[in-house]
């Protein structure tokens, strides 16, 4: 198998690893398209390369807020190193079958149909298994031998064993850490069981740090001036400040994600006659509740208004602003 340079690779130095063995007869209809205005943070890409590299028998965790970027920056990755990629959303009403297979009529002959997993094992690719505390726990204990880098059995199949190839790697993304989501944002997260969670590496994305996100929008929307750029990601993250419920804070009924960002960036470049206040009411504050909505887009006007700093900044939401789980832990 070849070694690849990987600061060549990945235009960048620093990186935990020098060189990769990949493998070299992947399917090109399976290898993701790269996208040249993707930005690596370094950190991240490290666990990342370190996990490709040298599993050790481990399945690798991505949790984050939503749109921080889990799914993409293993997608980033796999496209730069020419890894074929298997991937599947889960939700809770995936089971066991959807990934391993099922039996399935064909012309007239039952066939089985091999399903994402089988695939991916036989292939040596990576398996991408998003939101996977949503997917029943019981349903995923079927994975764990796979998970730790054993045969499979698809006892449908006749008992046929699949034997994983040196290349095969997991990865899921979750917005918790399957421990459930005592934020109330995630509905439909489950807590996964631990003897499963035992098989994984972890590693927790967050919003990128805000000259790196500036550099995200700016080279995804390079008509947009600097200073704009500059304005929206300190707007980001002054609503984010708000939408935090550690130590007691007000939160937000909903995440401001770099994917919302990206959003109104986007809005924004391609329709010159949109002002900001319009691009977020577009791209996040009409999901939000009267109260909410009214006080973001305060905090818009504070930054983009007259350009004078209201008493707004700085300063803690309304307490009206608590969700009902907040009010509740708070008394």
């Amino acid at each position: 198998m070849p070694e690849m340079n990987l600061s060549k690779i990945f235009r960048a130095d620093h990186l935990c690893l020098e060189v990769m063995q990949i493998p070299d007869d992947q399917d090109p209809l399976s290898i993701p398209a790269v996208d040249e205005n993707y930005i690596f943070e370094l950190p991240l890409l490290n666990q990342l390369l370190l996990y490709l590299a040298c599993p050790q028998h481990d399945c690798l965790f991505l949790s984050g807020p939503a749109g921080c970027g889990k799914t993409s920056v293993a997608l980033q990755a796999a496209a730069r190193l020419k890894w074929g990629v298997e991937q599947l959303t889960l939700s809770a009403r995936t089971e066991a079958c959807d990934l391993i297979g099922h039996a399935t009529l064909r012309r007239g002959e039952l066939i089985y149909e091999y399903g994402p997993l089988v695939r991916a094992m036989r292939r040596g690719e990576i398996l991408i298994l998003n939101e996977i505390d949503l997917m029943p726990p019981g349903e995923l204990s079927a994975l764990n031998d796979v998970l730790e880098g054993r045969a499979l059995t698809i006892t449908q199949n006749f008992g046929e064993r699949v034997q994983p190839s040196p290349y095969f790697r997991v990865i899921a993304t979750a917005n918790t850490k399957g421990s459930g989501d005592p934020t109330g944002f995630y509905n439909g997260a489950r807590q996964l069981n631990q003897a499963f969670l035992d098989r994984w590496r972890f590693v927790e994305l967050g919003y990128p740090e805000a000259k790196v996100e500036e550099a995200i929008i700016a080279k995804a929307n390079p008509k947009l001036d600097k200073s704009k750029v500059a304005d929206l990601v300190r707007l980001a993250n002054e609503i984010r400040r708000t939408s935090c419920p550690d130590e007691g804070r007000p939160s937000l009924s909903a995440p401001f994600s770099t994917r919302v960002l990206l959003r109104m960036a986007s809005l924004l470049s391609v329709c010159s006659k949109l002002d900001e206040s319009k691009a977020l009411e577009m791209g996040f504050a009409a999901r939000l509740p009267e109260h909410e909505r009214e006080y973001v887009m305060r905090l818009c006007a504070d930054i983009f208004g007259n350009g004078q700093k209201s008493e707004l900044m700085g300063r803690k939401a309304p307490k009206r602003m608590l969700s009902k789980h907040h009010e509740e832990k708070a008394e």
